[in-house]
């Protein structure tokens, strides 16, 4: 069963949350990460709430209340958000003091906002939501695993309104440690990502809830058809994520000529992206085209739901803006867009939208 996207809440290092689509100007940030560009809490979130509330739940809090605005102040059957990482800010401020202090904290805060779970239970708590409640951290599956669940609940009927999403943040910590692995390129401008043919790519964070329906809203909907994971080993390439692609697309009633659009997860990275063009060349024809997403959000985890916010707004524009676009579709109108992610060629993940009309 299909969903539709009814609303969307984004808090992203471009200036997505005021909700006007596809920002005019794009930030060019020279270095190894890209951080958010965060709003002002205080019209989303109570100032005394604020005062003592870690930044990655202003940001989760933030997008979930403007997604729930622009919904029409809907309070949704459930609650379901992905995570790659969590509360990872929080999590080494208790760790630390713990190890620091003799194994005695100061401050229990610090504890209850480590957990991964803390954001769609404040979400809930702010809306005094008591349905469905759950959180999937699944590395690089995270977010898709979170639209599964709300497509099931959907479609047995169990729910008309979910509210979705994908968060992580970004710490000094984890830049440093993962930078011992070779993740990151030396520090770049981020528009000049796909350029620069060297290994590792930029470091990135985000927040985006997306309101999902069993019925469309508004004279433009954009429906969110299906999700689809899966692993690979190493040394896997295009030949074996194209069968997957296949039976993915068969299942949703449609094939590879039927994509407008590639969104994929290009970063940079030398060693990985090859996979992406070499889909574009050996699989997809040549009325299909290729768009890319991270040197605007960065690499993380849940990297896809900004994606989907992105394909959301190309779908409901019928407009693919310049920065985003590698090589066009034929067709002017624009019917359906994959979005094709992987984590280092093992974690893939593939999520179908077309617009109201297919």
């Amino acid at each position: 069963m299909k969903a539709f996207i009814t609303a969307s809440g984004v808090i992203s290092p471009q200036e997505t949350h005021s909700g006007r689509g596809f920002p005019d100007s794009i930030r060019d940030v020279s270095g190894k990460r890209l951080s958010c560009l965060e709003p002002d809490y205080r019209g989303l979130i109570n100032p005394i709430q604020l005062r003592r509330m870690p930044r990655i739940l202003r940001m989760g809090l933030a997008s979930a209340q403007l997604c729930i605005n622009r919904a029409g102040g809907i309070n949704p059957d459930a609650i379901i958000v992905g995570t790659g990482l969590g509360c990872l800010e929080n999590l080494e401020k208790f760790l630390i003091e713990v190890l620091t202090e003799n194994e005695h904290i100061t401050s229990v805060l610090p504890f209850i906002n480590s957990t991964h779970n803390a954001v769609a239970a404040q979400v809930a708590m702010l809306l005094q939501n008591h349905g469905y409640n759950v959180t999937y951290c699944h590395r690089g599956f995270s977010f898709e695993s979170a639209l599964d669940d709300a497509l099931m609940h959907l479609e047995e009927g169990s729910a008309q309104d979910i509210l979705a999403g994908g968060i992580d943040e970004c710490t000094d910590d984890f830049v440093k440690l993962h930078g011992y692995l070779n993740y990151w390129k030396e520090p770049i401008s981020n528009l000049l990502l796909l350029e620069d043919r060297s290994p590792g790519t930029i470091a990135g964070e985000g927040s985006a809830f997306f309101m999902l329906s069993a019925e469309p809203a508004g004279t433009f909907p954009v429906a969110l058809n299906g999700v689809h994971t899966f692993f690979t080993p190493d040394g896997s390439g295009w030949q074996d994520v194209a069968p997957e692609i296949d039976r993915f697309l068969d299942a949703q009633g449609k094939d590879k000529q039927d994509i407008s659009l590639l969104l994929a997860g290009l970063n940079g990275d030398a060693g990985f992206d090859t996979i992406y063009f070499d889909l574009m060349n050996q699989y997809f024809g040549e009325g299909t085209g290729l768009g890319y997403y991270k040197h605007l959000c960065g690499e993380y985890y849940t990297s896809t739901s900004f994606a989907l916010w992105l394909a959301s707004v190309i779908l409901e524009k019928q407009h693919i803006p310049p920065m985003v676009e590698v090589s066009s579709p034929q067709e002017t109108e624009l019917r359906n867009i994959l979005i094709y992610n992987h984590i280092r060629h093992h974690e893939h993940a593939l999520i179908l939208l077309s617009h109201g009309k297919v």
